[in-house]
């Protein structure tokens, strides 16, 4: 036996462990459980977990808004907080929202400057700045970016060889008038050239000029799902204002359909959502962030199907204590990396 096969049997036993060590805490995390309102975690048999790659949850905390910070898991119900939960990068200040281009490399956007991230591992990152006019061509439409640049986010569409940048903006130039916010979009295929501004959504009916920040674009058996946040107050809207919600289309821009019932309950304000596909085909986790209301920070809601019924389950998410009330994760992202990747990551970032 050589030395690079002795050490590849190695590390997979390795990686066998720590599945079983994952699942071992997922028994245990189901046997504590005794919150009256929020179902059980499931069992280590409803736990599946990843044995070759895992999960990068990018985010920023309550104290250190904007900067970035890095979780790793292997299930998505249990999740170690990296860096010693120092910040990954002091240069990054955004809303990170990480997808994987054409040629495989990972992109995110930051604001302060806008600039465009790239990465081949996620521990290297190149930035190359891009000019704000990108997103401020949309002043011609009465709509401004204000606050960080409407937290825009991006999405690969493999179908059309294009990516997607999504943002909002309001008809205020001041501020940020959360009632008029509207989701805009460019599409580019190179991050030289862009398109013109266009609104993503025309809603109808109850749903009509309905304000929404927060969009997330997935494509999922041919068709494109975008989740957001019902931007409405519950005063004007009681039983869905504040909630995520949901609209398909067949076609990467629309015409989208008008906004599902909502997916998290309207007990809370919930926004930045994120959806991720479950290991071993059993289904799809939804995190979405409690903003106001208690407890702060990411719930957890997971269904079979993505367009079945969500139920929520309690998990350990990331913990980075900031000095606030809140030291759980803020606005980020969750993208599924290989093997490699996670080993990269851990190798540069882990807690050793």
């Amino acid at each position: 036996m050589t030395g690079n096969t002795f050490k590849s049997k190695s590390m997979k036993l390795l990686y066998r462990i720590q599945a079983l060590v994952l699942a071992a805490s997922s028994v245990l995390l189901s046997l504590g459980c005794n919150e009256q309102d929020i179902e059980c975690a499931p069992t280590d048999a409803n736990i599946p977990v990843e044995t070759d790659g895992g999960y990068l949850w990018a985010f920023m905390t309550n104290n250190k808004y904007g900067k970035l910070f890095y979780a790793l898991s292997r299930d998505g119900f249990n999740w170690q907080t990296l860096n010693r939960n120092h910040i990954i990068d002091p240069a990054y200040i955004g809303h990170p929202d990480i997808c994987q281009g054409r040629d495989g490399a990972y992109y995110m956007l930051a604001v302060q400057p806008f600039a465009l991230w790239r990465s081949e591992d996620m521990v290297t990152w190149e930035k190359n700045e891009l000019d704000e006019d990108i997103l401020n061509r949309s002043n011609a439409m009465g709509l401004y970016v204000t606050y960080y640049l409407g937290a825009p986010k991006m999405f690969f569409d493999k179908d059309s060889d294009q990516y997607i940048i999504t943002w909002h903006a309001c008809q205020n130039p001041d501020y940020d008038d959360w009632t008029t916010m509207a989701t805009l979009y460019v599409l580019t295929k190179d991050f030289q050239t862009f398109s013109e501004p266009k609104k993503l959504f025309a809603f109808t009916g109850e749903a009509e000029g309905m304000p929404t920040i927060d969009v997330i674009i997935r494509k999922i058996n041919g068709r494109y799902y975008a989740l957001y946040k019902d931007e409405r107050s519950p005063e004007l809207a009681p039983l869905t204002g504040k909630t995520i919600r949901m609209s398909v289309s067949d076609n990467l821009t629309g015409p989208y359909s008008n906004p599902s019932a909502p997916l998290t309950p309207n007990d809370n304000n919930r926004e930045a959502p994120i959806l991720v596909e479950r290991p071993a085909g059993a289904g799809w986790a939804l995190y979405a962030e409690i903003c106001e209301g208690s407890p702060l920070g990411y719930s957890l809601f997971i269904s079979p199907t993505i367009d079945g019924v969500w139920s929520e389950r309690t998990f350990n998410g990331p913990n980075v204590k900031d000095g606030t009330s809140r030291p759980g994760a803020r606005h980020g992202c969750i993208v599924k990396i290989p093997e490699a990747t996670y080993q990269a990551i851990e190798k540069a970032y882990g807690n050793k």
